[in-house]
């Protein structure tokens, strides 16, 4: 095999689309370009691109750590894997690998066998939604969730929606301002603060669309998503003002109009006890498991 070229470099907004190009039939959220932008000095997230193959490295806090699975116009697998175990032997690093689907896992099993060991990692794993049932809430499964939109428009007969645009961009600000404040002074919030500002400072650049909800013009909830591939959206952020906490169905559902896809991807719930039970109760098409793993080659 040819010797690793693998040169790692901190995402920029000038790889956007030499990053696409690289995802076909993938759904992960983690692979939507506004995340590993975005969250790029949270988990000191490095990429290359080599030969059509996006590869992946990340070094940040505890719940991200090692390479993810190659993606992109792979013609030998093991070429590329090659390429990954090169650059960990070159540099001193462990072979860890991180944000695993199950099939990524059965392709490594079969190249590492009894060297490698896998571990679940349920906080990671992605809930994806149809869009349709998002949207029209369909039976008796989704009765509480039409009772609860019923609810809020009792409450606030005076709502609408609008999508995202340069003019009402000071609205989407005040909304995730809003939220933070309503929120327990931490370091995560203020990051996810520092994120979806960048989120809205560079929408264009990342391709982000969303849409805002008014009650009565006042700026309630916020909404922003993007497209990992032309059938699978991603939403990176919802949030409400304090004041209208039980807007989250109805900016869930209007968001879901707004989105040209079939499937739509909720992200992970990072085992957060209520973050999972609510993403549960929008009855989740599939829910993409997630491993980690560690590999001895010596």
């Amino acid at each position: 095999m040819t010797p690793a070229t693998l040169t790692f470099c901190i995402p920029a907004l000038s790889d956007l689309n030499q990053v696409r190009e690289t995802l076909f039939h993938v759904e992960q959220s983690d692979l939507a370009f506004p995340n590993i932008y975005l969250l790029r000095h949270k988990y000191n997230t490095r990429i290359a691109i080599h030969d059509g193959v996006l590869y992946r490295h990340f070094s940040g806090n505890g719940r991200l750590q090692g390479y993810a699975f190659p993606v992109g116009h792979i013609k030998d697998i093991n070429q590329a894997l090659f390429h990954v175990e090169q650059h960990a032997e070159l540099t001193g690093t462990p072979l860890l690998f991180t944000l695993l689907t199950e099939e990524n896992a059965r392709v490594l099993h079969e190249r590492y066998g009894d060297k490698i060991s896998f571990t679940d990692d349920a906080g990671n794993a992605d809930y994806l939604y149809l869009r349709e049932h998002l949207v029209q809430l369909p039976g008796t499964a989704f009765h509480k969730k039409r009772n609860q939109i019923a609810r809020f428009e009792r409450n606030f007969p005076n709502w609408n929606f609008a999508t995202l645009t340069n003019e009402n961009m000071a609205d989407a600000l005040t909304i995730a301002r809003a939220w933070v404040s309503g929120q327990e002074p931490s370091a995560n919030h203020e990051h996810e603060l520092r994120a979806i500002e960048n989120a809205l400072k560079h929408r264009k650049e990342l391709c982000i669309i969303g849409g805002l909800l008014y009650v009565e013009n006042h700026p309630a909830a916020l909404s922003l998503a993007s497209y990992i591939t032309p059938t699978v959206a991603d939403i990176h952020y919802e949030k409400c003002a304090p004041e209208y906490r039980d807007a989250y169905p109805l900016i869930n559902r209007e968001m879901a109009r707004q989105l040209d896809c079939t499937l739509i991807n909720r992200e992970e719930d990072l085992n957060i006890p209520g973050l999972r039970q609510a993403k549960l109760s929008w009855k989740p098409h599939r829910i993409l498991h997630k491993l980690t793993a560690i590999v001895t080659l010596c």
